[in-house]
């Protein structure tokens, strides 16, 4: 079957199935206080309830351009990139027994003066690698697809069964020497079920999570200049390696990077008229390595990790008001370890033989969050006052060893937001809502201790570091920042009140004081979303 009918035939699957609108304005604010839609556990799907007897699709469409201007970003994030999004998001009854839930992602990034990590999403990696010239800053292009779908059913009176699936697959690719290529893929399997009975449900899920990240590194432009890499271990202490070399970062095959995650969940609450209380527990082990596990190539290191989480919900709804009070808690100790190993050639076989790992690398975070949201006067799904506020501490505890030399470094980040919006229902059942958002925040810490395990031996070379990454990166980590937001969205219904189109425009600014290493301490985003509900 071909793609151009494939698309066809879910179309008219959707139109097939659209209800009357009328009865919802919002898809977001529809399902927000659906808390057991906010776990991991997809049996927990058989929550949800249509909005009304005819409603029992609820589906959104979306288009986003955006652009973003300025140094006050994480080390590696373009100063200027340009972005384009587009998504479509669906939650369906099939029947009394069936529900089911998906959505399908789309972006497309181009970035411009490009420098500092080589991976798409360095803050997950154990270690890093990165550029140590602003010299050979390089436009970068990544592109991202997204697919996930859940289903659940209600196998008897008291319990659901349910599973997800979700596929993200990425290419990325800087076009200055030295130049990389990275393919990412992500792939994550649930499968859980709930037990009900008055007011009380309990559910238990499982999770498995496999992400792969393949670089190939390559020069196409002056064979007569050299260019290196730090191979950061933490707060950039670890080595200096020569591009298209034979190390991490060498050019004679392509360098994969492997983690799987397997872990649990539990749930538990209890709802009453007017009060519902919904909690999670979650633990997740993940293991995994960099390089090839063959017997003529090498695996460079492995990397473990234990991450912990513990989330509580608590809503009370009266008189057209919603109230949810969010906690979460999170904690995650993860540990990188070197391979050593020997190259044996012999009658033109090359084999690697192993020795002892060592340890190169500690990260420990915690992160703490507090969000209270409320809901005024909602009348057909859509609050007339939308109020937020969120509160989050990040604490980060890193050692890095190339013993007997240890760097540590401790930096921590307190963050406050606050949003309000004020809805309007219009003449011809049209919507106007004006958004604002406010935040502050405040960190601190250590860029660097250096200190070592042991005496030195006289011919030991002490690690590489680059400070100015260090102290750009430890900014972005601690710096006192300040944010502000404006938004508008309009909304009106179309095909006979069977659909809405809606169009948002968004413009936000954070800027930061007391900065010495980031240049043009601030970043703006303005942003346009075209979309579609039915």
């Amino acid at each position: 079957m071909t793609a151009k009918k494939l698309i066809s035939i879910s179309l008219a699957a959707l139109i097939a199935c659209m209800g009357q609108a009328r009865s919802w304005l919002d898809y977001d604010q529809v399902l927000e206080p659906a808390t057991w839609l906010r776990t991991t556990n997809a049996a927990s799907l058989t929550t949800f309830l249509p909005a009304d007897s005819t409603q029992h699709l609820m589906a959104d469409a979306a288009i986003t351009g955006s652009t973003t201007s300025g140094h006050f970003a994480p080390q590696g994030t373009a100063p200027k990139l340009w972005q384009t999004d587009a998504n479509v998001r669906a939650i369906y009854r099939m029947s009394s027994r069936v529900v089911l839930r998906g959505s399908m992602e789309y972006s497309h990034w181009w970035c411009k003066d490009v420098t500092g990590s080589i991976w798409i999403e360095p803050q997950s990696r154990p270690f890093d690698i990165t550029e140590t010239a602003d010299s050979t800053q390089g436009n970068t292009r990544l592109e991202r697809y997204g697919l996930n779908g859940e289903a659940a059913v209600n196998v008897s009176e008291n319990v659901s069964l349910g599973a997800q699936f979700s596929y993200a697959t990425a290419s990325y690719a800087k076009q200055k020497d030295p130049r990389h290529t990275n393919s990412l893929m992500t792939l994550t399997t649930t499968a859980g079920a709930t037990w009900h009975r008055a007011g009380w449900r309990l559910g238990a899920s499982y999770i498995l999570n496999r992400t792969t990240e393949a670089l190939t590194f390559r020069n196409y432009g002056r064979t007569d200049r050299v260019y290196h890499y730090l191979v950061d271990f933490g707060a950039t202490y670890g080595r200096i390696e020569q591009a298209e070399g034979v190390g991490y970062t060498g050019n004679d095959y392509e360098r994969p990077w492997l983690d799987m995650e397997h872990g649990i969940a539990v749930q538990g609450g209890y709802d009453h008229p007017g009060w519902s209380m919904v909690a999670q527990w979650k633990w997740l082990h993940c293991h995994g390595h960099y390089g090839m596990e063959s017997p003529a190539h090498i695996d460079f290191n492995k990397h473990n990790a234990n991450l912990w989480n513990a989330t509580a919900w608590l809503k009370h709804s009266c008189n057209n008001n919603l109230y949810l009070i969010t906690i979460d808690w999170q904690h995650e100790n993860m540990r990188n370890n070197e391979r050593t190993y020997r190259a044996v050639t012999g009658g033109g076989i090359t084999d690697v033989v192993y020795y002892d790992d060592r340890l190169t690398g500690r990260r420990q975070t915690i992160d703490y969050t507090v969000a209270a949201d409320a809901r005024l006067n909602i009348n057909r799904h859509l609050a007339a006052w939308a109020l937020s506020l969120v509160v989050n501490h990040h604490r980060t505890s890193t050692d890095a060893i190339l013993f007997p030399f240890v760097r540590k470094q401790k930096t921590h980040l307190t963050t406050i937001h606050a949003t309000a919006s004020r809805s309007f229902i219009t003449g011809g059942d049209k919507t106007w809502t004006i958004r604002g958002s406010l935040s502050w925040g405040k960190g601190g810490g250590t860029p660097k201790t250096d200190t070592t395990l042991a005496t030195a031996a006289d011919d030991a070379l002490p690690p590489a570091t680059y400070d100015l990454i260090l102290m750009r990166q430890y900014e972005w980590n601690t710096a006192q920042r300040t944010g502000i937001g404006l938004a508008i969205r309009h909304s009106l219904p179309v095909a006979a009140q069977k659909a809405r189109i809606y169009a948002d425009l968004a413009g936000r600014l954070q800027f930061a004081g007391g900065t010495h290493y980031l240049a043009d301490a601030h970043r703006h985003t303005v942003a346009i979303t075209l979309g579609c509900t039915f």
